[in-house]
């Protein structure tokens, strides 16, 4: 209890500044706050696994999984996770789950929750060096220390712990569960339409994913499916139609649309927003598509799709991200590296 009761007093001090003799950094400081704060952790929490890693982090919780070994990491590695965030206090700060975000009450109906793919090689240190030797489907519960939050790369925990303070983060837990890891997100984003296309569409793309992923409409990365026959087959160029569009995730979340009974259905409705058809200006290539009385811009797959349709057609594009939204994403209802679903069908002009 004494020397509980010591670190614990250690810990205050480094807070409040009262070790006014020596002179340490701020990452020092943060450490002799960490290792505080563990010494007493363990006590509370005997439980946990209390495994240091080689960088200085602290594994709590592991559970490993039955697919395939994380090893190195290749410029063109991707990881798709789910996660939750907590401070050392044990509030949660982020999480992929909807469960636990209705919980807290930070709840967003038509926001996406689930998991997130992230490019390897752009996350902390003490994150790779967490899902390394991981096994897809498996997940580790840990304590990462400010130092190890950076994107710089050293040798060893004691040039991360020398790190300038504006290089570094503050220590928090990281819940991951590494749900897969793959080798260039492009091919993995086709690979998924494939999967959905002969899944939602077996009348056109049949029954097998490899034929359906190499049948695209002109585009790498790009398929479009008549759905109901256009009124004449004629081109659309340098003119003004109408169109009515739902746009979706492939989990079928829904997070756009002109028409008012498909919002209100999808939880998506704004009363601040104007709902019925749109208005669509054509020119003399695909990518010069705008949309509405200001002319405004679309995403390349949604122009595409919209060029590969004729007069009052309905029609259905299917694209990857780099057609999309890529990496960024839009919000919080668009993932990134997500493959999109736009219903789209050509009407008579509203007015």
């Amino acid at each position: 209890m004494k020397k509980t009761l010591i670190y614990i007093l250690a810990a205050a001090c480094i807070l409040t500044g009262c070790a006014k003799t020596v002179t340490v950094t701020s990452n020092q400081a943060a450490k002799r706050y960490l290792d505080a704060w563990v010494h007493v952790q363990k006590q509370k929490h005997p439980d946990y696994l209390w495994k240091q890693t080689p960088l200085g982090s602290w594994i709590l919780e592991e559970t490993v999984g039955n697919g395939p070994t994380l090893t190195e990491f290749d410029d063109s590695l991707y990881l798709r996770v789910n996660y939750t965030y907590y401070s050392l206090d044990g509030d949660i700060s982020s999480t992929t789950s909807a469960k636990l975000s209705q919980q807290l009450g930070t709840y967003v109906e038509n926001n996406y929750y689930g998991p997130q793919i992230w490019y390897a090689n752009s996350i902390y240190a003490g994150l790779e060096e967490l899902v390394k030797g991981m096994k897809a489907g498996g997940r580790r519960k840990a304590v990462i220390p400010g130092w190890l939050q950076t994107s710089t790369r050293c040798e060893t925990a004691e040039e991360y712990l020398a790190l300038a303070d504006d290089k570094v983060g503050t220590s928090q837990i990281f819940d991951i569960e590494l749900v897969e890891h793959f080798l260039g997100v492009s091919d993995w984003e086709i690979d998924s339409i494939s999967r959905y296309l002969v899944r939602h569409f077996p009348s056109v793309y049949g029954s097998d994913p490899v034929k359906a992923r190499a049948d695209s409409s002109g585009a790498h990365g790009f398929y479009y499916i008549r759905r109901d026959a256009p009124s004449e087959e004629k081109e659309l160029k340098d003119t003004t139609v109408y169109i009515n569009y739902t746009g979706r995730l492939l989990n079928g979340t829904v997070f756009d649309t002109c028409v008012r009974d498909t919002a209100m259905f999808y939880g998506i409705y704004s009363k601040d927003r104007t709902y019925g058809p749109v208005a669509i200006s054509y020119g003399s290539e695909w990518s010069d598509c705008k949309m509405g009385a200001e002319s405004t811009s679309v995403i390349k797959g949604f122009a595409r799709t919209l060029w590969a349709m004729k007069p009052f057609e309905k029609g259905t594009g299917v694209f990857f991200s780099p057609l999309g939204y890529s990496y960024s994403g839009s919000g919080g209802t668009i993932p990134a590296y997500s493959p999109l679903r736009f219903d789209i069908e050509l009407v008579a002009n509203p007015n």
